[in-house]
C-alpha cells in the first residue's frame, strides 16, 4: 500500500487565502510590480520568527519571482486557482496520510485547517508549531521524523 502526505492543496485545490492572494500576486504582474510581489510575498509563508533565520531562503524566492518571466508567473498563479482539489479522491482511497500544518501559517489559517481535518478524519494530522507554510524548511527534523513514521509504518 502506498502513502501520501499534503495539505488538500498539494493535491490540488487551493485553500484558506491560497485564491485571493494568487489573484492579488497577479493583478500585480500585469501592473508591472513585479519588484512588489517579490519584496512583499516570500516572507509571508514563514512564521515571523523565522523570518530573520531564513533570510536566505526568502532571498532566493524573491529572486526566482525576479528572473521568471511574467507571463511564467502569470501561468503558474492561473495553475493554482484553476487546479481541482483531489481531496475526496485521497480520503476514499484508503492509502494511509497525514497533513502537516503550521501554527502560524498564513495561508492556511487555523479555521481551514480545522475545516480539513473534520473532512478528513482518517488522515494523521502534524503541527507544527513553529511554522509557517514552509514547515519543511522551517522544522525540516520534525517534518522528517514525521514522513519516516508514516512511510515506515
Amino acid at each position: 500500500a502506498g502513502r501520501a502526505i499534503g495539505a488538500e492543496g498539494g493535491i490540488g485545490g487551493t485553500y484558506g487565502v491560497m485564491p485571493e492572494l494568487f489573484l492579488k500576486c497577479d493583478e500585480l504582474i500585469k501592473a508591472g510590480k513585479k519588484n512588489t510581489l517579490a519584496r512583499l510575498v516570500p516572507h509571508q509563508g514563514f512564521a515571523p520568527e523565522n523570518v530573520k533565520r531564513l533570510k536566505d531562503y526568502i532571498e532566493d524566492l524573491s529572486e526566482l519571482i525576479l528572473i521568471t518571466e511574467d507571463e511564467g508567473v502569470i501561468a503558474i498563479l492561473g495553475g493554482m486557482i484553476e487546479r481541482k482539489s483531489r481531496g475526496e479522491q485521497l480520503r476514499d482511497s484508503g492509502i494511509p496520510h497525514m497533513f502537516i500544518f503550521g501554527r502560524h501559517d498564513h495561508y492556511i489559517p487555523q479555521d481551514v485547517a480545522d475545516e480539513m481535518i473534520a473532512a478528513d478524519p482518517n488522515a494523521e494530522i502534524i503541527w507544527l508549531e513553529h511554522s509557517g507554510h514552509m514547515g519543511f524548511l522551517e522544522e525540516p527534523e520534525l517534518c522528517a521524523d514525521a514522513i519516516k513514521k508514516l512511510v515506515i509504518g
